[in-house]
């Protein structure tokens, strides 16, 4: 297949959340065409395990869907930041657990028609307590209660579509998976 060619990129909209691209993009047959796409910074998503077995999920209001979901924790990666560095801090920000190493489950982009951003899903094996850091200032108003769901049950809920969340369903399929497959011990 041949690839579009980008002739012109324009910032539409700049805030401190996201940004707004235009582009104006050459077909492979020869027509010039504009797309228009949010433009932001990769995130980054935990599935962590407590000792004795528990899924650290959290459940916030979600403005744009008028609902409360169970999710796992993720966020935006912060300029400069690694995306080991950015997993582990948004992990314990939200959940107030930590981890201490991380296992890459995989990397997918969410709605690659409109988004640019990857968002990159990691598992956290015997995650300790921490505290959480909840964001209540300039940059949003976090209201998130942690909790602590079976394995089994985590699966369960994304196979029911009570997890709505599609990075978190596909998160907690793919680790389900990797553990059948023995590529993941627990």
């Amino acid at each position: 297949m041949k690839k579009w060619k980008k002739k012109k990129s324009e910032l539409v909209l700049d805030t401190k959340f996201f940004k707004v691209r235009k582009d104006t993009v050459e077909l492979p047959t020869g027509e010039a065409k504009e797309w228009t796409y949010w433009d932001s910074q990769d995130s980054a998503m935990v599935l962590g395990m407590t000792r004795d077995k528990k899924m650290v999920m959290i459940k916030q209001h979600r403005y744009l869907v008028g609902d409360e979901v169970i999710e796992f924790p993720s966020g935006g990666l912060h300029d400069g930041e690694t995306i080991e560095a950015g997993a582990k801090r948004e992990f314990e920000e939200e959940s107030g657990f930590r981890c201490a190493s991380l296992q890459k489950l995989g990397s997918f982009y969410e709605t690659y028609g409109s988004l640019n951003r990857q968002i990159h899903i990691f598992f956290a094996k015997s995650v300790f307590q921490s505290r959480q850091k909840l964001d209540r200032g300039e940059s949003g108003f976090e209201d998130i209660q942690v909790q602590l769901i079976d394995f089994e049950k985590a699966i369960k809920l994304a196979l029911e579509n009570k997890i709505v969340a599609m990075g978190s369903s596909l998160a907690i399929l793919l680790l389900k998976e990797k553990v059948e497959r023995g590529k993941i011990k627990l």
